[in-house]
């Protein structure tokens, strides 16, 4: 899955959360945690030249972030936890035992190598892709549509507060 999949099912199962959940939930947090395996892994992968899933990718890295979550200074991290969680749904890791379940199968991880041309073949030829970035586009367009963030204002406000208001109703 790509960023458009990535941020638009996360902040959509997010949003779900709001109807069942007493208070605010920072979406910038859900987000961040949305892309945060791939912003670490998908350097370090090129770097090293090893696949695009590492150590971000695993079990492991989501029960630290949610257990670092506990901790009264470092509770925001229960929100980036949601989105990486929902990363590694969308990522359908566990088909990927040896990433997800690192280092029970061993500390090594496979040689890779990552080119733009190889995630434009992915896109242009997977289908679970091309579903979850078109999924995740119309969930991020809904969001802001119904949540007036339809101008630039709108959209500075969401940065700094992260909230999703409704806009007030015209009588």
């Amino acid at each position: 899955m790509y960023a458009l999949g990535h941020f638009g099912i996360a902040a959509g199962l997010a949003w779900l959360l709001t109807f069942r959940r007493p208070g605010p939930i920072d979406f910038r947090l859900v987000l961040l945690g949305a892309l945060l395996p791939d912003l670490i892994d998908k350097p370090l992968g090129a770097l090293l030249g090893l696949e695009a899933r590492l150590w971000a990718h695993t079990l492991l890295f989501l029960a630290a972030v949610l257990v670092l979550s506990r901790f009264p200074r470092t509770r925001w991290l229960t929100w980036v936890g949601f989105g990486v969680a929902v990363h590694l749904l969308v990522d359908l890791i566990w088909g990927q035992p040896n990433v997800a379940l690192w280092p029970l199968y061993g500390f090594a991880f496979h040689a890779g190598e990552q080119s733009f041309g190889a995630y434009w073949q992915t896109f242009v030829t997977d289908r679970y892709v091309q579903f979850g970035e078109i999924t995740g586009t119309i969930i991020l367009a809904t969001l802001a549509w119904t949540h007036g963030l339809r101008s630039w204002s709108a959209l500075g406000r969401f940065l700094r507060d992260g909230k999703l208001v409704r806009p007030a109703q015209s009588p």
